[in-house]
C-alpha cells in the first residue's frame, strides 16, 4: 500500500511539474511523462495529422500562387547564421523553388565557419540533407541535418569519430551547434517537412546571406572553406534570389 502510494505521489508530482514547465519546455515534460509511462509516444504520422494542417495554412498559398500541388514534392530550409533567419523554400517534381516563409532563429551557438569537430560549439555550414524527423525529442520536435556528409568527411581536420554530430533544426530557444526556433515555427516546418518525399529535404546553411556583397575571407590555411562559400553564394543567387 505504502509502494503504490509513494508512486501515485511521485506520478502526481510529475504531472504537476509538466504543467508547470510545460509551456516553456513542452519537449522535455513529455519525454519525462513518457519514460514514467504516463504519455504516449507520437508517430510521424500522427504529428502529420496534429501539425499538418497549420503547416498548410502557413505555407500553402506560396504554393498555390506558384502552381505547386500541396504537398510540394521538394522543400529546402535556408539558413544565415548572422542574420538568424531561416527561409522556407518548395518546389514540386520540377521546377523552381518558391519562398514559401520565413522564421527568426532563435537560438544558434558559435559563429561564422563549419563545424570541424565534437564540442566546438559551431553550427554547421554548406549543402545538407534533413535526414530523420524526431516527434518525441526533448527539444518539442527536431529533425537531423545530415552533418558531417561526404564534403565535410573529406575535409576533416579531426578523426572521423572527432567530428561531432547530433546537429538538428529544433524547437525550444537553446542551442549548442543546432538551430532553434521556438516550437511554434518548429511544428509549422515539421508539419510541412514531414509531408515532403524524403528525397526532397534539403536544408543549405551560410555564415551570413550571401546574395549580396562581398564574400567573408577565410582563413588562407583553408582553401576549402573559400571554395565552399563561393559555392553557396553562387548557388543562393542562382536558386534563391528575393525579387
Amino acid at each position: 500500500m505504502r509502494l503504490r502510494r509513494s508512486a501515485a505521489i511521485a506520478g502526481a508530482s510529475l504531472l504537476a511539474l509538466a504543467g508547470a514547465t510545460g509551456w516553456k519546455y513542452p519537449g522535455y515534460a513529455r519525454v519525462t511523462l513518457m519514460t514514467m509511462g504516463l504519455a504516449e509516444p507520437r508517430t510521424v504520422g500522427g504529428s502529420i495529422a496534429e501539425f499538418g494542417p497549420a503547416a498548410q495554412r502557413v505555407f500553402g498559398p506560396a504554393c498555390r500562387e506558384a502552381g505547386i500541388a500541396w504537398p510540394p514534392q521538394r522543400a529546402r530550409l535556408v539558413a544565415f547564421k548572422r542574420e538568424r533567419r531561416l527561409e522556407v523554400w518548395v518546389a514540386g517534381k520540377r521546377g523552381a523553388f518558391t519562398l514559401a516563409g520565413a522564421f527568426d532563429i532563435l537560438a544558434a551557438s558559435g559563429g561564422p565557419g563549419p563545424k570541424r569537430k565534437d564540442g566546438d560549439g559551431q553550427v554547421p555550414e554548406g549543402f545538407y540533407r534533413l535526414a530523420t524527423l524526431d516527434p518525441n525529442s526533448r527539444h518539442h520536435l527536431s529533425i537531423k541535418i545530415d552533418y558531417p556528409n561526404a564534403e565535410d568527411t573529406a575535409h576533416r581536420t579531426v578523426d572521423r569519430l572527432g567530428m561531432g554530430g547530433d546537429i538538428f533544426v529544433q524547437g525550444g530557444e537553446s542551442s549548442a551547434g543546432s538551430l532553434a526556433l521556438g516550437d511554434g515555427a518548429i511544428e509549422e516546418i515539421f508539419g510541412l517537412i514531414a509531408q515532403v518525399p524524403g528525397s526532397g529535404r534539403e536544408i543549405w546553411i551560410a555564415p551570413f546571406d550571401m546574395r549580396g556583397g562581398k564574400l567573408p575571407k577565410p582563413a588562407a590555411a583553408d582553401p576549402w572553406v573559400a571554395d565552399l562559400y563561393s559555392r553557396l553564394a553562387e548557388s543562393l543567387k542562382e536558386e534563391h534570389s528575393v525579387k
